[in-house]
C-alpha cells in the first residue's frame, strides 16, 4: 500500500513538474520575438519550421482587426506581468514542494499524514494555475466576433482529429513493431 501510495505522489509531483514547466516554457516563448523564437527553433525538425508547441490558439489566423490585436496584446503584457511578480515565489514554492517530497522519500518510515498534505498541496497549485488559464482563454475569447469563434473552434475540432490521427498511426505502427 506505501508503495502504491508514494509512487501516486511521485507521479503526480512528476506530472505537475511538466505541467509547469510547459507552461512556462509557452508563455517564455508567446513572449519571444521573432528573432529569439528562430534562435529556438534551431535543431528542432517540425513541418513548416514552425514549432509544434506554438501558443496563440490560432488567433493570428483569425483576421483581428487592429483594436482587437490591441485588445489581445494588453491582455497577454497584463498576463506576462502577473506571471513575472508570481515567478519568485512559485519558484521557491515549487522548490520547497520538491525538499519535501525528498524528505518523505528518504525517510525510513513514510508518513503520510505529511504525504497528504503535500498532495493537496500540489493539487491546490495545479488548480490555480488550470483556473488563471481558463480565465485567460476566456479573457480572449471575449474579444472576438460570433463569426472568429466558430472559426477558431473549428480550427480547434480540426488540430485535435489531426493530433488523434498521428497518435492513432503512432499505436498502429508500436503494434506492428512488437508483433
Amino acid at each position: 500500500m506505501r508503495k502504491l501510495v508514494l509512487g501516486s505522489v511521485l507521479a503526480l509531483s512528476g506530472s505537475l513538474a511538466m505541467v509547469g514547466c510547459t507552461q512556462a516554457s509557452a508563455v517564455s516563448e508567446s513572449q519571444a520575438t521573432p528573432a529569439t523564437k528562430m534562435q529556438h527553433m534551431q535543431g528542432q525538425h517540425h513541418k513548416g519550421g514552425q514549432h509544434m508547441g506554438k501558443r496563440g490558439g490560432g488567433f493570428e489566423k483569425l483576421n483581428l482587426t487592429a483594436e482587437q490585436k490591441a485588445q489581445m496584446k494588453a491582455l497577454r503584457q497584463a498576463q506576462k506581468q502577473n506571471h513575472q511578480a508570481n515567478r519568485q515565489q512559485h519558484q521557491a514554492q515549487m522548490q520547497k514542494m520538491q525538499a519535501q517530497t525528498q524528505a518523505l522519500i528518504n525517510s525510513p518510515t513514510l508518513n503520510t499524514t505529511a504525504l497528504n498534505n503535500l498532495a493537496e498541496q500540489h493539487a491546490a497549485h495545479s488548480k490555480q494555475r488550470f483556473i488563471q488559464r481558463v480565465q485567460s482563454q476566456h479573457a480572449m475569447a471575449q474579444i472576438l466576433t460570433d463569426e472568429q469563434k466558430a472559426e477558431l473552434q473549428k480550427m480547434r475540432e480540426d488540430r485535435q482529429a489531426k493530433f488523434k490521427g498521428r497518435m492513432g498511426k503512432r499505436a498502429d505502427h508500436t503494434n506492428a513493431a512488437t508483433q
